[in-house]
This record gives C-alpha cells, sequence and structure tokens, in this order.
C-alpha cells in the first residue's frame, strides 16, 4: 500500500513508500526523515490512495514500525479479510495502532454480510467464521439459509458499515499484542524463528535478518544487550547436523551470529537445499566454518550417489548421463571400466561413503577439508585471466527534438545510430554500475548459474559493460577465469549470457532509462534479429588497441 508519511505534521520533508518494506530499506527512510527507533508514534500518516485506510489514519500519528507491521499482516490477508477489518474498525473505532494490530488477529469474532443472493452459502460462512474449524461433512450436512436467518433475526450486535453488515458472534477478541513486543508472525520466507526472552517478555526474529532488526527486539524488550537476553529456537528449517554443530558454551552473541550466517546461506540455496544436504553427506564438514565454505562452492562439485567403483561410473556416463547415444546391443564391446579410469584421471574426483564426488572449481580453502576428507587435492590456483564476449547494441529513445529546438515525444522507438550515442559511454556504465545488485558483488551474474560443472569453477565472475571497438559501441561481458575454457565450456556460458541479455539482466536494463543531453535513452543487450551475435575478441579478430572505455577491474 502506498503511504505518504512525515516525521510530524508540521515537517514539509515527506516520503510516498510502499509498505510493507523491508527492514533495511525502512531504517533508511528512517534516517532520511530523520525519524527515530522508539515505540512511540514517531510518524505522521498524511495520505494514502486507499480511500479506506486513510478513513482510519489520515493525519494521525503513528509508530512506523507498527505501522509496517499491520501492513505485513494485510499482505497475508484476502480481499474479504481486508474489507472485513475496515468494517470493524468503522464499527469499533480503534484509537491506536496496538488497538489495529490487534483488530487485525481477532477477525474471527466478526462476521460481514454484504451479499445477500445465496443463503445458504452465507449461513455457511458464518458458521465456518465462528467455529474456525468445520468438518467438511459437518459443513455439507448444515442448513445455511437457516443458519443465516437466525443470525440475521437474532444477533442484536448488527452494525452497518460502508462495507455492508458486520455481526458480533461469540468468539471474544483477544489481546494479541500489548503495544510493545510484536506477536510471533513470519511475513515471508525464514531459515529460522528466534525468541529472544527478557522478563518474561518475547520479542521474535526471523532469520537471516540484518542488524536493524536485532536492535529493534532490543529495543521492544528495553534491553541494550544480546547478553541481557536467554535466545530460544522457536522453530526452523536447518538441517539437524547444522544445528549440533553449533558449539553449546558459544556466547548468545556468537550463537546468533553462527545462526543468521548459516540461514543467509541456506535461503540464497532455496531449492537446492536438499542437493546441499547430500553433498554433506559426501565430504562430511565438521564444523560451522567449513559448512559456509562449502556453501561458498557447492555448484562447483557433482555428486553421482550410490557409485562405488570405476567401472560403474564408466557405466553409468556412457549409458545414463546422457553424454552419449547409448545402444545396449553394444554392452559387450565397451570396456566401461577402462572409459571410467580415463576420465576419473583427467578430474578431480573421489569415492566417498555415498558414491563418486567430482570438484571443478578451485577454491584453496578448500584444499584442508577435500584432503583429509577425500584425499582430493585441488591444484594451485593459476593467476586469474580475463576474457570478454562481444554483442551488438540496440539503442532507442522516445524523444526527437522538432524544428523549433523543443524535445517531443515519439509513439515509437527510434533507433540511434552509433555516432549519436558514443560520447555518453560514461552515462551507460554508471546506468549498468547502478543496476548491480548486492548479490552480485563476488560472482557478478555467475551468482545465477547453478549448474554443477566445470564452467562455475573455471569461471569466477562475470559482468556487462560496454566498449567502443574501432568506431562501434558495443556491449561486452566480462569474464574472470580460474583457467581457460575448452569449446564446451565456452558454448555453455555463452549460452548462459544469452540467457541473461535476452531474458533476465537485459530485460530488466533495457527498461531503465539513460538519461542523456539528447534525452532518454534505452539500451538492449540483445535483439531476435539475425545480425546478433556473442563473439569472443579471438572470434572477431580484434586486438586491445582496437578497444577503448568499459569497466576498469583492479
Amino acid at each position: 500500500m502506498n503511504i505518504t508519511i512525515k516525521k510530524s505534521s508540521d515537517d514539509n520533508k515527506r516520503k510516498t513508500i510502499w509498505f510493507p518494506m523491508e527492514e533495511v530499506e525502512l531504517q533508511e527512510i528512517c534516517n532520511d526523515l530523520g525519524i527515530e527507533m522508539t515505540t512511540e508514534p514517531n510518524c505522521y500518516v498524511e495520505s494514502s490512495r486507499d480511500e479506506r485506510f486513510l478513513n482510519i489514519l489520515a493525519n494521525k500519528n503513528a509508530n512506523i514500525d507498527e505501522l509496517n507491521y499491520l501492513m505485513k499482516r494485510f499482505d497475508s490477508f484476502t480481499t474479504r479479510e481486508i474489507e472485513k477489518f475496515y468494517a470493524i474498525a468503522f464499527a469499533e473505532e480503534p484509537k491506536s495502532m496496538a488497538e489495529l494490530i490487534n483488530l487485525s488477529f481477532n477477525l474471527h469474532c466478526y462476521s460481514l454480510i454484504n451479499n445477500f443472493n445465496d443463503f445458504n452459502k452465507l449461513g455457511k460462512d458464518l458458521y465456518l467464521t465462528e467455529k474456525m474449524a468445520v468438518a467438511a461433512e459437518e459443513l455439507e450436512e448444515l442448513d445455511g439459509e437457516s443458519y443465516a436467518l437466525e443470525v440475521i433475526k437474532n444477533n442484536k450486535s448488527a452494525r452497518v458499515t460502508p462495507y455492508g453488515v458486520l455481526y458480533k458472534n461469540s468468539n471474544e477478541p483477544e489481546q494479541i499484542y500489548n503495544g510493545k513486543q510484536f506477536p510471533l508472525y513470519c511475513w515471508k520466507e525464514t531459515m529460522a524463528t528466534i525468541e529472544l526472552k527478557s522478563k518474561e517478555e518475547s520479542e521474535f526474529i526471523y532469520l537471516p535478518c540484518s542488524d536493524i532488526e536485532i536492535e529493534k527486539a532490543l529495543m521492544r524488550l528495553g534491553v541494550l544487550y544480546l547478553q541481557d537476553c536467554d535466545l530460544n529456537i522457536d522453530n526452523n528449517n536447518l538441517p539437524d547436523r547444522v544445528l549440533k554443530m553449533i558449539p553449546h558454551n558459544d556466547s548468545i552473541v556468537e550463537k546468533l551470529d553462527t545462526l543468521n550466517k548459516v540461514s543467509d546461506k541456506f535461503i540464497e540455496m532455496d531449492e537446492d537445499v536438499e542437493y546441499f544436504e547430500r553433498l554433506m553427506d559426501h565430504i562430511n564438514p565438521l564444523t560451522i566454518d567449513e559448512i559456509l565454505l562449502l556453501a561458498d562452492s557447492m555448484y562447483e562439485f557433482e555428486l553421482f550417489d550410490g557409485i562405488k567403483d570405476v567401472e560403474s561410473y564408466g557405466r553409468y556416463m556412457i549409458s545414463e548421463s546422457g553424454h552419449f547415444e547409448y545402444d545396449d546391443n553394444l554392452e559387450e564391446y565397451i570396456d566401461f571400466k577402462r572409459y571410467g579410469q580415463v576420465k576419473m584421471a583427467n578430474e578431480l574426483g573421489a569415492f566417498s561413503d555415498k558414491g563418486y564426488i567430482v570438484y571443478h572449481g578451485y577454491n584453496q580453502k578448500l584444499s584442508n577439508i577435500l584432503s583429509e576428507n577425500l584425499g582430493i587435492e585441488i591444484p594451485k590456483t593459476k593467476e586469474q585471466k580475463t576474457m570478454k564476449l562481444y554483442m551488438p547494441l540496440t539503442v532507442r529513445t522516445y524523444e526527437v527534438e522538432n524544428d523549433y529546438g523543443y524535445r517531443e515525444s515519439l509513439n515509437e522507438p527510434l533507433e540511434l545510430g552509433n555516432y549519436e550515442i558514443a560520447s555518453y559511454i560514461d552515462e551507460i556504465l554508471d546506468a549498468i554500475e547502478r543496476d548491480r545488485l548486492p548479490d552480485e558483488i563476488h560472482r557478478g551474474l555467475m551468482h545465477y548459474y547453478n549448474e554443477h560443472d566445470s564452467v562455475n569453477g573455471k569461471v569466477e565472475k562475470y559482468e556487462f559493460s560496454v566498449e567502443m571497438v574501432g568506431d562501434e559501441l558495443l556491449g561486452v561481458a566480462i569474464l574472470t577465469l580460474n583457467d581457460d575454457l575448452n569449446s564446451r565450456e565456452l558454448k555453455k556460458i555463452k549460452d548462459d549470457i544469452t540467457g541473461q541479455v535476452s531474458d533476465g539482466w537485459g530485460e530488466g536494463f533495457e527498461q531503465r532509462e539513460i538519461e542523456t543531453d539528447i534525452g532518454d535513452i534505452y539500451i538492449s543487450f540483445w535483439n531476435s534479429g539475425k545480425d546478433w551475435f556473442i563473439k569472443s575478441a579471438e572470434e572477431m579478430g580484434i586486438t586491445e588497441n582496437q578497444i577503448m572505455g568499459g569497466i576498469k577491474f583492479e
């Protein structure tokens, strides 16, 4: 919901922001507006696009954290539940944000009727709301029409609101929120919910979390330090083996920091948590530090569960991996064991208790654990190399200068030539830099490459840029390599980059205007025409002295 807030009613500085929002972003806004961290009212609600919301809080003081929490509650509501919330607020006239938050937990105490067309359905809805949980058979057998008419005739609490007729049922409202410590409520996907407890009062944080979330939890508990709290893991989605690795004698600060780091890694894995658990089964890490190291390089491993000998590995690669066209009639002519021996001799692999594992990477920090647990010796890192892959750009604008020297908008985009945009290379580079996300700091767009293969090990990082090659401005993917790519690996990374410029990074970037002296321009690293290509400098026959501009990497 868009809400315009200020620090106070007489303040001229305001911001219109979308609630709910992440705590880090909210704190940046608070810092900008001078809003202090407190449990007291600390902001002024000036306006909103939602008239129903304005009827409750327009031109009133509120606590910005309570406002954000209430909007998190709204985020889970159906349209019907939001209507009921506003109807109850109209009828009960809550005086504080705390009352509104409590109201959001007590919707089951009321029924809202704004459609009298189907009394049977209406009665069943009323019955289900009051009972909260009903067996399907019981609800099916209920005479909904009779029940609805009974409620309408005999319920003396009926109130007419702008949203329909509101009825109070037999459920009694509860005070869930005490005005200081927020009730347990998971707004987004988390790996663990942590209860911080002090003097019989509890505040919950949801991992992974930012430092500001911990600071606010302490503020709401009225304590200065984490050491003043007890820590309990309320619930979690972390593997038991990982939790058991956290030393029992760690301080609460160390324990929370460890849980947060681990949660951050596991939330990033998303659907690959099961794969990572398999990886742990093969390598058997013994400490949290080893877990974190493995998580950083998890996509550099390839696992073959259940394969315990050379011949089985050779047979799998030839007949089941899909790399070869295999005919069962040729089995007696194929030396599976020999093929397995040759393949293993050319890769970093070993047999574990769970099967066969291959490491495609170059992370020297893994040397000890791989050497001690599997006997895999990582080769010394070679000096990293840079490789550039070039592609044509399409530059468009929706503005043009007319005969009178004024800029006017166009209904259709106008494609610009290189000679018109060559002098704006710095503006384009700045736009690319602004488009980078925090998750892309270490590996660039390789952050999204989830294949378990040698490409993941050899390509440390790649990012997009632009460069003048001769008299033409080209898009370029700048790769940092741990080792040279063979032809198969080069094709695979080209395919990945093509996917990013056509449907991933490039799709978003081409929609962001770049301000220049000739008006806003839009740049596409991709087009569906036959003239599009992605080629290395070698394939294009260009040398370094033909290249100007681009991002400089240290």
